[in-house]
């Protein structure tokens, strides 16, 4: 699906004498309502955030958790009586790339004031029409049957959120995959970018009152943080075996590097590491993309991995390859005919001498 908008709702207030009847059902917009529609055979999940000011003015976000789009704004919107009127007119990068989005949504407030329904007419790019239901967060959870208020509401967490873990001289990148299932159950992955370890279980995710807590059994971690009221941010503390401070923002999508022309020295190389204790197979797989040099290590004689290096740099036949994960360097020179790296690889102030060739 190219781009189902995203809005910023601001719902015009208007002289009480003129809405009397209305002013109650007004009253209780305020909270969070979920939907889901269903467009080019895939069901997305969307979420309306109502907030009042004190003044009595009513603003508003949608977030479209399945594409992990938050926040696009309506270019104007009105309400007369029960009828809502949404009109968008702005931009959306969701895979990076700037997408126009124009459309209109007409939608009514039953009179319980806990349904708004109606239809998306989206013109840029153009899509069929779209029925979509919202339910108010206290209807879903019968409190608004029984008469009693609206639950305080909490921002949705759904979505891909990045964040860097320092544990002394390393920085572990991190991404961390949440997905809302139909029921609003919550389930997650963790990827931990520099030990190439991707899609880690995690066993249980807990969000209540704008507190989030993940456990992870597979490494005996424990994550407990805060979600900001935008749910821009979340910022806590990963406990593995020693507490540490961990913030995750919301992760921005990024095209994936295309590859380039070749170098002379992209290829797997492969040596031996005598670290005294052991003997250890080192292999490291360079490869030229769009946007520069890449390159991965693995030490099979430990595990599987490939973890991607935090950078790379290359200044004649002078090669540096830095791994933030294990605080780890290689440094070598590259010979003449390029079938040769003859360096060092320094962990942890211990300087160890490494020949690398060419596979």
């Amino acid at each position: 699906m190219k781009g189902v908008f995203l809005t910023r709702l601001s719902i015009l207030a208007v002289a009480a004498l003129t809405l009397t009847p209305f002013c109650s059902a007004q009253a209780k917009l305020a909270g969070d309502w979920r939907g889901t529609f269903d467009a080019n055979g895939a069901t997305y999940q969307v979420v309306w955030h109502v907030t009042e000011a004190p003044d009595g003015t009513l603003t508003s976000t949608i977030d479209n958790v399945t594409q992990s789009i938050f926040g696009t704004k309506a270019k104007t919107t009105t309400v007369k009586g029960s009828d809502v009127r949404i009109e968008v007119d702005d931009v959306i990068s969701p895979n990076g790339q700037d997408i126009p989005i124009k459309g209109s949504f007409d939608g009514t407030l039953n009179k319980e004031a806990n349904e708004v329904s109606g239809t998306l007419l989206q013109v840029e790019p153009p899509q069929n029409p779209i029925q979509i239901t919202f339910k108010h967060d206290a209807a879903q959870s019968g409190d608004a049957a029984a008469g009693a208020p609206a639950a305080t509401t909490q921002p949705a967490i759904a979505g891909d959120w990045a964040g860097t873990l320092t544990a002394g001289p390393a920085q572990l990148r991190l991404v961390l995959h949440i997905t809302a299932a139909k029921d609003g159950s919550l389930s997650a992955t963790l990827d931990s970018i520099d030990q190439g370890a991707n899609g880690i279980p995690i066993n249980t995710v807990t969000y209540k009152d704008g507190k989030v807590t993940l456990d992870v059994e597979a490494v005996h971690g424990n994550y407990e943080g805060t979600v900001s009221k935008d749910a821009s941010g979340i910022d806590g503390t990963w406990t593995q075996g020693q507490p540490l401070p961990l913030s995750f923002k919301r992760a921005q999508p990024q095209a994936a590097p295309k590859p380039a022309t070749p170098t002379n020295i992209d290829g797997t190389w492969t040596g031996k590491l005598d670290t005294g204790a052991a003997t250890l197979t080192i292999n490291l797989k360079i490869a030229n993309m769009d946007t520069g040099l890449t390159a991965q290590l693995q030490s099979p004689d430990q595990a599987p991995n490939w973890a991607p290096a935090t950078s790379i740099k290359r200044d004649g036949e002078k090669l540096t390859v830095e791994f933030s994960a294990f605080s780890a360097t290689f440094e070598g020179t590259i010979s003449a005919d390029h079938n040769t790296i003859d360096g060092a690889f320094t962990q942890m102030g211990h300087e160890l001498p490494l020949v690398l060739k060419k596979n």
